[in-house]
């Protein structure tokens, strides 16, 4: 018996041509990199606004407990004198002013504060209390697009009866 030789040739086809799908994976990855980074930027605005949002409601918090303390403040003293002592520019109101409402630590910013007596629906004395504020760093769009800072002030009001 003959040994018979068989040699195999394994026959090189040309390598297959790429697809035409090359780069793609380069192309993916940028267009992730750009959805990511606007996601980013959309939480970031988020907690610009949150803080903002944050910040005025503290000012309005601070601003009703001046009120409360004013009020109580007027409670304590006496009715013959109360008019003239709490009304805007009395003695009185003046301390109440510069150490709640305008003090560097406690108050509020550009604070400023008005009180009115009346004989309102029968009470005998009834006061009004305004205070307003102007939020720092407040910025909006004008009407151009462009972004400037906030003038506008803002209020809280307090209505109460005296003595009753």
């Amino acid at each position: 018996m003959q040994s018979m030789n068989i040699v195999s040739h394994r026959l090189r086809t040309p390598a297959a041509p790429r697809p035409a799908q090359a780069g793609f994976t380069l192309l993916e990855s940028l267009i992730a990199i750009v959805v990511f980074a606007i996601a980013v930027l959309g939480m970031i605005g988020a907690q610009a606004s949150g803080a903002q949002v944050t910040s005025d409601a503290r000012y309005r918090t601070e601003a009703a407990a001046a009120a409360d303390e004013l009020l109580a403040r007027m409670q304590i003293a006496s009715p013959a004198t109360v008019v003239a002592d709490f009304t805007t520019g009395g003695a009185l109101f003046d301390l109440w002013l510069q150490d709640r409402v305008q003090a560097d630590a406690v108050g509020l910013p550009a604070g400023d504060a008005t009180v009115e007596f009346a004989s309102v629906a029968g009470d005998p004395l009834t006061v009004r209390i305004v205070i307003s504020w102007v939020p720092p760093r407040h910025r909006v769009r004008d009407g151009s697009g462009a972004i400037s800072a906030m003038t506008d002030t803002r209020r809280h009001v307090t209505v109460s009866a005296l003595y009753n």
